[in-house]
């Protein structure tokens, strides 16, 4: 005969044990701690390219498969925390009921050896009634409970402080209620729903109307953030959710329009407060409501709460002065474009494209001591935001925009061209930096300003320089005060040296005397060839200002360091990358506003939790669970006492209670004899 299988209890199993024990909790714990140090390190939600410039092109992708750029909303990160509830769970059903039990019993199976054995334990040397006894412990705070035992003896059993083992509970339910908040949060249902194909992300398309409707996530969405941009004048009904693997639309169920953006600035140029004007229209009733929000001064509409998250600008009307560098003339035309958009540019039918980016109205630099990174402008600070450190001088250096010119192969080179002149050492400078890729510092072309703050004298200098005639008559005057017997070779070599440098600036000159100089002769030859340029090149700086009717300008040292400058300018057009030089002549400034929108329900879960963890904190750390006992039993009585922990308030009040009694006894048997 086969005996009957026997079945082991859920809560004896072994994985039961594994998953409920505290080893298992807390190595859940410390892994949500370094992810969430990671989401607090690592700026989250950032645009793709600004990782890959970061990290580069190979820790970057490995970086984003492993969720750490959106950490809270990582798969991983949900897998940890559905354990962690999981886990606190099965911690709870496996103590809980015990917990109870411990806290309705009096323990009043006692026994008279175990109660002598107790630390704190003691003979009374007075009789004393069972009913006065639990009366004193009563008064004292206790709940006491009287029983009467089969071998005579009576029991007085005491306790306070059962609420303590409620601070067990109320953490780990506190525990458990913040992880599912979290959960509701994290996206969880549209992750499930990407997962089952009936969400899909889209990565081609721009505009709200273009996604595709797996695409497109409706108003009874129960949780999400997400973000917009709103310039001015303008309206949104949606906002754009980074999955991860694309984007997503998720409608509102009203239109947020910006009526106007504001923006205060301290004097250092960091902004001290942004402020959005909203007019929010509810699209089932057509309820209109106009409000304005700042920075943590939110407004919640239908469960969405919307933030003031930054700003940007948002296509602002801009002017250039724009060369063409293939043709000499020194007069610009005048270029009308607007940022964040792309314009067709023909060029001697060459075909381009002009991507204009962002445009900066501000610019804070650090000017508070002149330094070789700040001469070649490697630090130039865009963002007004990052300006908080103490004792440097921030100086705004202006408007700026920056810019890309797409050839029709698809190569691009970015520009970044400042609109007022910047001051570098004695002088000022009209800045334009030049980078191939994002990798790359900027290389930056500097003009000098005119003593009357523009370029004018400088291109009017290079329209001269590429005149062949010209340089022959500045020639002629520069080398008229030669000695007669060598005038001749001189204005040679003079004509030669200035020709050579019209072509390709120093650079060409150098790459002169490298190919027909020999090589111990060279040092020499071209300190003698820059002095000879240096005196034909101011001939030809008198001659511009004749030419083009500039103001005289008098022989001093300023003078001489524009002309310096305006060489090395010279030298660096010659290896400009563009077609065509633009600067930044004037502009209308449009903003746009940074707006989240979120649906957070699992935030009521999160602040619940944090109330039951101070609560379960206070029941644990300042309620302590103490245990009285009164024995009597052949005419003696026996007092003990325990708690739970914190033994040293019992060394106090272990002696004071055992007096009292004593004393109490005394009394009534005084009264009694009496």
């Amino acid at each position: 005969m086969t005996r009957p299988a026997q079945t082991v209890p859920l809560i004896r199993h072994p994985w039961f044990a594994f998953l409920s024990s505290m080893r298992f909790a807390v190595a859940l714990l410390s892994l949500l701690g370094i992810a969430s140090i990671i989401g607090t390190v690592l700026q989250q939600n950032q645009a793709p390219v600004n990782y890959v410039v970061k990290f580069g092109p190979f820790w970057a992708p490995i970086f984003d498969f492993l969720g750490l750029y959106d950490v809270y909303a990582s798969a991983w990160f949900v897998v940890i925390m559905l354990f962690l509830v999981l886990s606190t769970s099965l911690c709870l059903i496996r103590n809980v009921p015990p917990f109870l039990r411990e806290a309705r019993s009096y323990r009043e199976q006692a026994k008279e050896k175990s109660l002598a054995a107790m630390r704190h334990s003691v003979l009374l040397n007075e009789p004393l009634a069972p009913q006065i006894a639990q009366r004193y412990l009563e008064v004292q705070g206790f709940a006491a409970k009287t029983v009467t035992r089969d071998d005579g003896s009576v029991l007085v059993a005491a306790k306070k402080g059962a609420m303590n083992k409620w601070g067990y509970i109320f953490a780990h339910v506190a525990l458990i209620v913040i992880c599912l908040g979290g959960l509701i949060d994290s996206n969880l249902l549209l992750k499930i729903g990407i997962l089952t194909g009936k969400i899909v992300p889209d990565n081609n398309a721009v505009y709200a109307k273009d996604f595709k409707p797996e695409s497109v996530l409706g108003t009874g969405n129960i949780s999400f953030r997400g973000n917009v941009n709103i310039t001015e004048g303008q309206s949104a009904d949606v906002v754009f959710l980074n999955s991860g693997n694309g984007l997503l639309v998720q409608d509102l169920p009203f239109e947020v329009k910006l009526k106007k953006f504001h923006i205060d600035f301290y004097n250092t140029g960091m902004p001290r407060d942004f402020a959005s004007d909203l007019e929010v229209t509810d699209k089932a009733s057509g309820k209109k409501i106009e409000q304005t929000i700042r920075v943590n001064h939110p407004l919640t509409l239908h469960g969405i709460t919307i933030y003031q998250a930054s700003f940007a600008d948002g296509g602002s009307d801009l002017k250039f002065k724009a060369w063409n560098l293939a043709d000499p003339s020194h007069e610009p035309v005048t270029l009308k474009a607007t940022s964040m958009r792309s314009f067709p540019l023909d060029l001697g039918g060459a075909q381009y494209q002009l991507e204009f980016d962002q445009f900066t109205a501000m610019n804070v630099e650090d000017m508070s001591t002149p330094s070789e990174k700040n001469h070649n402008l490697q630090t130039a600070i865009n963002d007004v935001r990052a300006v908080s450190q103490e004792g440097k001088k921030y100086t705004n250096i202006g408007p700026s925009i920056v810019y890309r010119v797409r050839d029709k192969a698809g190569q691009a080179v970015e520009y970044k061209n400042f609109m007022l002149p910047l001051r570098q050492d004695q002088d000022d400078f009209f800045i334009t930096g030049t980078r191939s890729g994002l990798d790359q510092q900027y290389r930056w072309l500097r003009i000098p300003a005119d003593k009357a703050g523009k370029a004018d004298t400088f291109m009017a200098l290079r329209e001269l320089l590429r005149d062949e005639g010209a340089r022959k008559k500045v020639v002629q005057q520069a080398t008229a005060g030669a000695p007669a017997e060598i005038r001749g070779p001189f204005t040679q070599a003079a004509e030669n040296t200035l020709n050579i440098f019209a072509q390709g600036g120093y650079l060409a000159l150098d790459a002169f005397v490298t190919q027909n100089i020999p090589q111990a002769e060279q040092e020499k030859m071209k300190g003698y060839f820059y002095q000879m340029l240096f005196g034909v090149m101011n001939a030809a700086l008198d001659e511009t200002l004749t030419r083009y009717g500039l103001p005289a300008w008098p022989q001093d040292e300023a003078r001489n360091r524009f002309l310096l400058n305006s060489m090395d300018a010279y030298t660096g057009l010659t290896e400009y990358p563009a077609p065509m030089l633009l600067q930044l002549d004037g502009y209308k400034e449009v903003r746009s506003s940074g707006l989240q929108m979120t649906r957070s329900p699992g935030a009521s879960l999160v602040y619940l939790g944090s109330v039951l963890l101070v609560l379960g904190t206070i029941f644990m750390f300042y309620i302590r669970e103490k245990r009285a006992w009164l024995l009597f039993s052949d005419g003696k009585v026996r007092f003990a006492m325990s708690s739970s922990r914190n033994e040293r308030d019992l060394q106090k009040e272990f002696p004071q209670h055992t007096q009292r009694l004593q004393q109490l006894a005394q009394d009534l048997n005084h009264d009694h004899t009496t």
